[in-house]
C-alpha cells in the first residue's frame, strides 16, 4: 500500500470543482464527523493507505481508487465528507467510522506526548503505563518532591 501527498495550490478553479461537486443535485451526500484538527485529518486519512491532496487550509480531496472524497471544515468547525451517490452509502458510513477511530488514536498519542512532557517539567515521574485492547493507555505517576 503506498501512500501519496500531493500539495496542491490554492486557486480559483479548485474551490469552484469543491463547490460544484457538494452542490450537485442528488449527485452527492454528506456525512458530518467528530474530527476538527486538520493535520490529523491529514494524518488519519494518511495511515487509512489514502492519497490526500490538501486543497485549502478547509478544504481536503481524498481519492481510493477512483473514487475522490472530499473534506470540508463547516462554520462549527468540524470536518463533514462529501460523497458522489454512486458510493454506497453504508461503505461511506464504516470509511468515515474507521477514519474517526483513527481521528481519535492520534489525538490520544499528540495527548499521550504532552501530558508526559507536562508531568516531568511538574515533578511527576511515570511509574507504569498499561495499554489496554482497545488502545487506551492507563498512566500511573508518583509525585515526587513539588516545590510551590
Amino acid at each position: 500500500m503506498s501512500i501519496e501527498l500531493l500539495l496542491v495550490p490554492i486557486g480559483i478553479a479548485t474551490i469552484s470543482s469543491i463547490k460544484a461537486f457538494a452542490n450537485q443535485k442528488n449527485d452527492s451526500f454528506i456525512i458530518p464527523t467528530i474530527m476538527k484538527k486538520e493535520d490529523l485529518l491529514q494524518k488519519s486519512i494518511e495511515q487509512y493507505g489514502c492519497k490526500v491532496t490538501k486543497l485549502t487550509e478547509q478544504n481536503y480531496q481524498t481519492t481510493i481508487e477512483d473514487l475522490q472524497i472530499y473534506f470540508q471544515l463547516t462554520e462549527q468547525g468540524y470536518f463533514e465528507a462529501i460523497f458522489n451517490n454512486s458510493v454506497d452509502t453504508q461503505a461511506a458510513m464504516e470509511f468515515i467510522e474507521n477514519l474517526q477511530t483513527e481521528y481519535k488514536y492520534l489525538i490520544q498519542q499528540e495527548t499521550y506526548q504532552h501530558l508526559l512532557k507536562q508531568a516531568a517539567e511538574h515533578g511527576l515521574h511515570l511509574e507504569s503505563e498499561i495499554m489496554q485492547e482497545d488502545r487506551t493507555i492507563v498512566l500511573t505517576f508518583n509525585v515526587n518532591n513539588i516545590s510551590k
